[in-house]
């Protein structure tokens, strides 16, 4: 059991709200959730004020592997509710507005760098698609936009894998709103959830047009086609990647902009704590 879990048994035995405990402890409610969040720990004063609060030994307060003792839940027929009740609490994650507002900037931050990645994987392949020219992109520009596509590919993992993500608890667990904050977000949420739809749609579109433009100008001059000068093919595939580029980004930077008020809004309770 972490610090932060401990302090939140301990806060609800108690019957304290967060703003009673920061009176308290002479600090902030956001301190207080930030502590309950595990996304960081009290001073030193404020620890040993903790303990002497709750009366609980330090080695208990901080030691991860040590449990809080537990009274049992009850008895006779309220053992299960009050032990529901219990586990319900202890997957519960506070959220303020600053939790939010943390929450949705670190993830579009998140969605920005991927989708550029993807957006440039996406260009530099974009040619390799449609393109017919048989000689000047196969023999030259197609090998160097494969390796920077492959070493973009690994660092987007790479990123995924090592990047650390102090929200992942927030994604799993039930989230109890502070007052007025999931009205406010779904307030956001429906200010921008048609232009994250339309930018995807608009996108999707614009490609396939393209494309039924180009498999048109194919069957229709074909001879044509292959007479037209290098310069016109390099201007043609590079306008073609750049357009692919700048709308995979934009697909991709929506739907994760909506998948995170979507997640962050999912059905949850709202409590005022």
């Amino acid at each position: 059991m972490t610090f932060g879990e401990k302090l939140y048994q301990l806060r609800k035995a108690q019957r304290l709200s967060q703003e009673a405990l920061a009176e308290k402890l002479h600090t902030s409610r956001q301190a207080v959730s930030k502590w309950e969040n595990n996304n960081g720990y009290p001073e030193t004063e404020k620890i040993i004020l903790i303990s002497k609060i709750f009366r609980i030994t330090l080695d208990d307060l901080l030691m991860d592997e040590r449990e809080l003792d537990e009274e049992p839940c009850g008895t006779g027929r309220n053992v299960e509710s009050r032990c529901d009740g219990k586990r319900k609490e202890e997957n519960e994650y506070y959220v303020n507005r600053e939790t939010a507002n943390g929450f949705l900037f670190y993830y579009k931050r998140k969605f920005m760098i991927i989708a550029a990645a993807c957006g440039l994987i996406l260009g530099c392949n974009a040619v390799s698609y449609s393109s017919t020219d048989p000689g000047f992109y196969e023999l030259t520009v197609e090998p160097f936009l494969a390796i920077l596509s492959g070493l973009t590919l690994l660092s987007i993992v790479f990123y995924v894998i090592l990047k650390q993500n102090p929200y992942r608890n927030l994604r799993y667990k039930e989230l109890v709103f502070a007052k007025d904050v999931r009205e406010e977000l779904q307030n956001e949420f429906l200010k921008i959830k048609k232009v994250l739809l339309a930018g995807i749609i608009i996108c999707l579109t614009i490609v396939g047009i393209n494309e039924m433009y180009f498999a048109n100008f194919i069957r229709l001059s074909w001879e044509e086609m292959y007479l037209m000068s290098e310069a016109e093919v390099r201007h043609g595939n590079a306008f073609y990647m750049i357009l692919v580029g700048i709308c995979g980004f934009v697909m991709i930077f929506c739907a994760g902009v909506y998948w995170s008020y979507a997640t962050l809004l999912r059905n949850q309770s709202e409590k005022n704590i």
